[in-house]
This record gives structure tokens, sequence and C-alpha cells, in this order.
């Protein structure tokens, strides 16, 4: 009887820690304190030299990037021709040529293309 209710809750406690790890907060990176804060071609020239070492101090990190909006897609831009950020919802309002500042997390580096990555945008007002 005691070996049931040992495996029981071994088992609720297994069952209890995958459903937390599954379905855990969403991050809101609005209100998270960024790592960097800087130009998109710092940025973009961080990752060019860091690209045979670890760089992953940035990775997954919280950032802000200011530049000069170099291209405009339907839920994306690109800063500067270095930093590629894409947005929960439409740019419409965002147009070439005008000075921005984006805070997104940092998915990395795409050695193609030779920009930084960025998701979960928002235009940053500081």
């Amino acid at each position: 009887m005691k070996k049931k209710l040992v495996l029981a809750t071994i088992f609720l406690i297994v069952v209890f820690i995958g459903y937390k790890y599954t379905y855990h907060e969403h991050r809101e990176i609005s209100s998270e304190k960024e790592v960097f804060n800087g130009t998109a071609l710092m940025l973009k020239q961080y990752f060019h030299d860091k690209l045979d070492e670890s760089s992953g101090e940035y990775l997954n990190k919280t950032i802000v990037v200011s530049g000069v909006i170099s291209e405009v897609e339907v839920n994306a831009i690109m800063i500067d021709d270095n930093v590629y950020c894409v947005f929960d919802k439409s740019t419409n309002e965002l147009k070439v040529g005008k000075q921005i500042k984006v805070k997104g997390r940092c998915l990395g580096y795409d050695e193609l293309l030779e920009v930084v990555k960025i998701d979960q945008s928002i235009v940053f007002k500081k």
C-alpha cells in the first residue's frame, strides 16, 4: 500500500513539473531591463567580431537598438541594413529614413545575411 502511495506521489510531482515546464509564463519584453543599448552597427560589429567565439552574451536577452530604418515589411523592419526586427503587430506607421529605437529579444547573428535578428520588437520610448 505504501509503495503505491509513494509511486502516486512521484507521478503527481513529475506531472506537475512537466506542466509548469510546458506552460510557463511568457516573457514581457517591454518590462525587462535591457543588457545592450546601442546602435545597430555596434551590435552587428560585436557579433561579427565574436563569430568564432561564444557570442551568447546577448542571445535570448532583451536589447535596445537605435538607428535609421532602411527597409519596411508588413511586420518587420531593417535598421541600418544591420539589424532585422520582427514585430508582433503591423509596422504600417514606420517609414524608411526615420530614426528609431527598438527594444526586443536578440535571436542571434545570421552569418548568411550578415544581420542580427530580433523578435518580439516594440518601438522603445524612453
